[in-house]
């Protein structure tokens, strides 16, 4: 931050010196003037004083005697981001929200006065206060972020966010629904048909969009090729709901519709421009599940979840809205489709978060799949079960004799049954006994011993 002179005056007949000095604010280019004393003998003197206290000032950064609050300058930076239009107004709601969370805890604190160990406490008091790990870690990078733009504006010399570290964050385990579950409310959506609620499980079930993203379709987006395209999405802000672009590059995509989907959707659309030229109501490009008048207004994201759940209440189902989408990815996965083609359904960035989401999430494929590790070799299974069974004394079977040896434990009799039984299709050769004729000798050597001594003892 740069700092100018605007004079120096004494006080009285002291040597204090009063140093007029003014910067402009960082974000909002207002000029702020400070007052500063200093002790000297003449004017000189007081004048080299205070271009050595400009010059320490600029050196260690302009927060180092203001009394700008952590609470002042995240409001500041907020609004900045804001009037920059460099995101989305749904981000700027969120980092408000973010911002008063901070605020909450150290936001009294002075922005020169931050440290590392003030922002270990506050993660800490989070923690501890039942907040989970994602929650503490993202009001963490809005104030990281912020610091490196006060260093930017010479406000602090160190960002102390730069050495801490948010606490470890656990991965939610995926809530996809079961194959009798998942067939049983789309059943249930085929026959609330064309009720929204009902399109809306539909479109989520087999393609995969967002909540944002099935709101915010336009009939403009079923094309006639069996396809439906994901060109905008709902977002949310101060003023309400609002329409946006979708939440990634990739986000914008092209799906394929099932036969049956792209039928339905057909209809609902052919049934609703019929009645607009019978009611003589201009057409225009209303939304699907929205109104379908000329001012179209759309199915409310807020309530499409409210709706959802009550469904699910009503029909014992223990889902969100979004995990329709991942039971969407999960049978995908499941059943052999290469992951590749997942993520472009999903609008994914990157294979590799479509992998790290949805790699762990289906058991069923995971014991499917150990029928294919038997099928990567030659062997015969079954063979090498009765060899075990012959060495380690079971039938694998699980059939044995009904005669018993009084006072022995269960399972041993039954292991010594089973491997007597076994040895009797088993030859005895000198290559299947893995010991050597001098080791076998001392094996016999001590248990003669271990006669002889109990026989003595007797």
């Amino acid at each position: 931050m740069k700092y100018y002179t605007r004079g120096v005056r004494r006080r009285g007949d002291t040597d204090q010196w009063e140093v007029r000095i003014m910067h402009k604010d960082p974000i909002t280019q207002e000029e702020i003037f400070e007052y500063r004393t200093v002790t000297a003998k003449t004017k000189k003197q007081a004048e080299r004083k205070r271009d050595e206290l400009i010059f320490e000032m600029e050196r260690k950064g302009g927060a180092l005697h203001s009394k700008l609050t952590l609470s002042e300058f995240l409001t500041s930076f907020v609004d900045y981001k804001e009037k920059c239009g460099i995101v989305e107004p749904s981000t700027i709601k969120g980092y408000r929200y973010e911002a008063r969370q901070i605020s909450h805890y150290i936001g009294n604190e002075l922005l020169c006065e931050l440290s590392i160990a003030t922002i270990n406490n506050w993660m800490a008091q989070m923690t501890e206060d039942g907040y989970a790990s994602k929650t503490v870690a993202k009001p963490f990078r809005l104030l990281k972020q912020a610091l490196n733009f006060a260093i930017a504006q010479d406000l602090i010399t160190k960002n102390p966010c730069n050495f801490c570290k948010p606490p470890k964050r656990t991965k939610t385990k995926i809530n996809a629904l079961t194959r009798e579950d998942r067939s049983r409310m789309l059943d249930l959506a085929r026959r609330a048909f064309p009720e929204p609620l009902a399109i809306a499980v539909e479109l989520a079930l087999t393609t995969g969009m967002r909540r944002g993203e099935v709101c915010a379709l336009r009939w403009s987006d079923l094309n006639d090729n069996g396809t439906i395209s994901v060109r905008r999405a709902m977002g949310y802000a101060e003023g309400g709901f609002y329409e946006k672009d979708p939440k990634t590059f990739t986000s914008a995509r092209t799906i394929p519709l099932t036969r049956y989907t792209f039928m339905m959707l057909s209809a609902i659309k052919e049934d609703a421009y019929r009645l607009l030229t019978r009611l003589g109501v201009p057409q225009a490009d209303p939304y699907i599940l929205g109104t379908q008048e000329l001012d179209s207004r759309p199915y409310n994201p807020t309530l499409l979840g409210k709706d959802f759940t009550a469904f699910c209440k009503m029909n014992n189902f223990h889902c969100t809205f979004h995990d329709l989408r991942h039971t969407f990815a999960t049978f995908m996965i499941g059943s052999g489709v290469d992951v590749r083609t997942v993520a472009s359904y999903l609008g994914h960035s990157s294979v590799s978060m479509t992998l790290d989401v949805y790699a762990d999430v289906d058991p069923e494929a995971k014991f499917s799949a150990v029928g294919k590790i038997e099928e990567a070799f030659d062997n015969d299974s079954n063979e090498a079960l009765s060899l075990l069974a012959q060495h380690r004394g079971f039938d694998p079977t699980g059939e044995y004799d009904t005669e018993e040896i009084p006072g022995a434990h269960p399972e041993a009799e039954r292991n010594r049954k089973g491997f007597k039984a076994g040895m009797g299709n088993f030859t005895l050769s000198a290559q299947s006994i893995p010991f050597t004729e001098e080791e076998l000798e001392d094996m016999l050597a001590t248990i003669r011993a271990s006669k002889q001594k109990k026989a003595f003892s007797a």
